[in-house]
């Protein structure tokens, strides 16, 4: 009786042991995966605010009448959109708090009917934007004009 005992006992040790182990290993994982996404949602909105930056300038220096298109992802968790004089600014939502992506341009940019479309009563929606950049003439106090396909 005492060896069925003493069996048991080991055999219910190895479980506990295999438990606590088991969930330290999904404790890492669950925490892992929330990081890796958290990391793709900034670098997708820097990536957006650089392409809108980038192409801005790109119209600026080519000046009137230049026109380009381009498609522009906008990740899911954004808060706000700004595209306003010569600053694009992304402002996430990571957990309980906000962090801003921006990008100051050499353009004096508009882009209110581009926010309008991406982010309408101001719930923004995550997706891909064919964005339309052209250069506006010098009667007007802009430079580079931003609108949503």
């Amino acid at each position: 009786m005492k060896n069925r005992a003493q069996v048991s006992l080991e055999y219910m040790t190895m479980l506990g042991l295999s438990l606590v182990i088991f969930a330290g290993v999904l404790y890492i994982a669950t925490t892992l995966t929330s990081t890796s996404r958290t990391q793709i949602d900034v670098d997708t909105a820097y990536r957006a605010v650089q392409g809108i930056k980038e192409l801005a300038d790109f119209i600026y220096v080519h000046g009137h009448p230049s026109k380009i298109q381009s498609t522009i992802h906008i990740p899911g968790n954004v808060e706000d959109l700004s595209i306003e004089e010569r600053v694009v600014r992304i402002r996430l939502s990571i957990g309980e708090s906000f962090t801003d992506v921006y990008a100051v341009t050499k353009a004096n940019m508009t882009g209110s009917s581009a926010v309008n479309e991406i982010c309408p009563a101001g719930i923004c929606t995550e997706g891909y934007y064919l964005m339309i950049f052209e250069s506006l003439n010098q009667s007007t106090p802009y430079d580079v004009n931003i609108t949503v396909a």
